[in-house]
């Protein structure tokens, strides 16, 4: 079993070429016994977004706080806490921080 706690994770910078303002923390992932998926939290600081990309897996969205947009396919569409999604495998997608707070979620994707 593996267990942490958000807070003692370090945040570091989202590396994705085009995102600007986002950190990660990785929740769980391989190094901490999982095997098929990770799990991040990602923070878009306010004036933050990431670049539309695509990826070859499906994967799977839950908004914590804040507020943003998703970009998906060319047509943004409003996000806000309680949200979930799933990005299907293949669809062109972005994330922007809209508002005054972070725009915060965990994002689970295959290792």
């Amino acid at each position: 079993m593996y267990r942490t706690n958000i807070r003692s994770l370090k945040a570091v910078r989202f590396g994705e070429i085009g995102a600007t303002r986002v950190l990660m923390k990785q929740l769980a992932g391989r190094e901490d016994g999982a095997e098929k998926t990770a799990l991040h939290e990602i923070r878009i600081q306010k004036g933050g977004r990431t670049s539309v990309h695509r990826h070859n897996w499906q994967h799977q969205i839950f908004v914590t706080s804040g507020r943003g947009t998703l970009t998906l396919g060319g047509r943004e569409t409003r996000l806000k806490a309680g949200d979930v999604l799933v990005i299907g495998r293949g669809e062109e997608h972005g994330f922007e921080q809209r508002g005054r707070a972070p725009f915060v979620f965990l994002t689970v994707t295959p290792l």
